[in-house]
C-alpha cells in the first residue's frame, strides 16, 4: 500500500504499524495514495 506524506509530498511504500511517521522528513500525517481507475456507478 502506498502512502503520500502531508509534510514533504513524498510517496512511501511500506509503513510499519508500530510508528506511522515518514522517513524522510519525520512527519506523522500520511495519506493514503489514491487509485487513478474511476469507478463508474449506475444510477438505475
Amino acid at each position: 500500500m502506498a502512502y503520500v506524506c502531508m509534510h514533504c509530498g513524498r510517496e512511501v511504500k511500506t509503513i510499519e504499524k508500530s510508528t506511522v511517521r515518514c522517513p524522510y522528513c519525520g512527519y506523522r500525517v500520511m495519506v493514503k495514495k489514491r487509485s487513478s481507475i474511476a469507478k463508474e456507478v449506475s444510477t438505475d
